[in-house]
């Protein structure tokens, strides 16, 4: 199969609870909560963020990360909310299986000038080294324009694990370039990035 078809089928694929956890082997889970269509407490719709859901879902089947994927609205944003079932779940999960890092995967516009951003609460929840490694990661595979902390310093998931030991997080947002459907060969360009960082990672974590 290829990876544009693959890709897709994980994207369009149905789920049937609330959110969905899939185990993995090695200590890194992804989120994606913002993968549907949700209602804000005003009444207006916050759309969903594309191929977020699907690059979580590849790094679990090919790469064996844990993952957890939002799939429907419940009314409250796990990243605005992190008293949620969802964001509770989540800690119980770092907790259980001694999570080492978080990677919450989120979606910004393609009016965004960079390409992706990473958010640690200005410097905060991740160790320097393990950002440098990600930012370094993300340029080998020529995404190149990497914002932090501006304007996303991440949401309710990065500030309710930043509350935890011995665990990192990072909000990323990628710029809806690299998500787009007429264009997914410059998504692959996120997903090769984000597995060259895990097989680094796992090194790190093994010394």
């Amino acid at each position: 199969m290829s990876f544009i078809d693959e890709i897709n089928n994980l994207e369009n694929s149905i789920l049937e609870n609330d959110f969905n956890i899939f185990k993995g082997d090695i200590p890194i889970l992804f989120t994606a909560v913002h993968t549907m269509n949700q209602k804000r407490e005003d009444g207006t719709i916050k759309l969903s963020e594309p191929y977020t859901k699907a690059i979580a879902m590849y790094l679990n089947k090919y790469d064996n990360t844990f993952t957890i994927i939002k799939n429907k609205d419940t009314g409250v944003d796990s990243n605005r909310d992190n008293h949620d079932k969802l964001n509770i779940e989540l800690r119980r999960l770092i907790k259980k299986y001694n999570i080492a890092i978080v990677i919450d995967l989120h979606g910004a516009s393609k009016d965004r000038e960079f390409d992706v951003e990473f958010g640690t609460l200005n410097n905060l929840t991740a160790d320097y080294s393990i950002i440098k490694e990600l930012e370094k990661s993300f340029k080998n595979n020529g995404v190149t324009n990497i914002e932090y902390n501006n304007p996303f310093k991440g949401g309710a998931i990065t500030q309710g694990i930043y509350n935890l030991e011995d665990v990192d997080v990072i909000q990323i947002e990628i710029n809806g370039k690299y998500r787009d459907y007429n264009d997914i060969e410059k998504t692959k360009k996120i997903i090769d990035s984000l597995e060259v960082f895990i097989t680094k990672y796992k090194r790190y974590i093994n010394k």
